[in-house]
């Protein structure tokens, strides 16, 4: 799914003008690439912040930047996201330029789907991957790659060879690299039974002591 988003060119990048576009519903933002060089540009907060919740990070965005009058449209991907740490606001955004003809590197989350036999018999599922790095044309990145591990039996492993992609999608991981296991419960060792001290003999009544 391809987004839309307007963005402003700036002129100012003083600290101020940053504080006064986010003041304003803006986000100071760089938009970087082979046929744009590097822009600065602001956007609107609500427009990107809707388009992250909907399609994440990975994004298609048909951005029109609009500078003296005239219009220009790029396709870009977002590559950096600056967030204010207590309240989480959007600071900053770097985009990407991109063409459908070339082909771009980025992250995908794992999403597991099911519950595993082996779980169900009680074993303990272990999620090591929750992302992978994936090469594919920008119109092509899948939202996330869903594995599903209700057939897993204890003792199983997935790894990153057995995962299901879309077409023209490649992995860029190690093929060999776990990404998710069904192992058995560890048990409590049993506790040593200590014997009982051995009672020394007594001295029968009579007896010399």
């Amino acid at each position: 799914m391809e987004h839309e988003l307007l963005a402003l060119v700036r002129q100012e990048k003083t600290k101020s003008n940053r504080r006064h576009l986010r003041n304003s519903g803006m986000v100071p933002a760089v938009v970087y690439g082979k046929n744009i060089g590097n822009l600065a540009i602001a956007v609107d907060a609500s427009q990107i912040n809707k388009i992250l919740s909907e399609s994440g990070s990975n994004a298609l965005i048909n951005m029109n930047i609009k500078e003296n009058g005239s219009t220009k449209k790029y396709k870009v991907l977002v590559k950096a996201i600056q967030r204010d740490p207590v309240r989480w606001d959007l600071i900053h955004l770097d985009f990407h330029q991109v063409s459908l003809k070339d082909r771009v590197h980025t992250t995908v989350p794992i999403h597991l789907e099911g519950t595993p036999a082996g779980v169900q018999k009680g074993g303990i599922l272990t999620h090591l991957a929750r992302r992978v790095e994936v090469e594919c044309q920008a119109d092509r990145i899948p939202d996330s790659l869903v594995v599903d591990v209700s057939e897993m039996e204890i003792g199983d492993t997935l790894n990153m060879a057995d995962l299901k992609l879309p077409e023209g999608v490649k992995i860029l991981e190690d093929p060999a690299a776990p990404v998710v296991t069904v192992t058995a419960a560890e048990r409590p060792e049993a506790e040593e039974e200590v014997p009982a001290p051995e009672e020394e003999p007594g001295v029968k009544e009579g007896e010399e002591q």
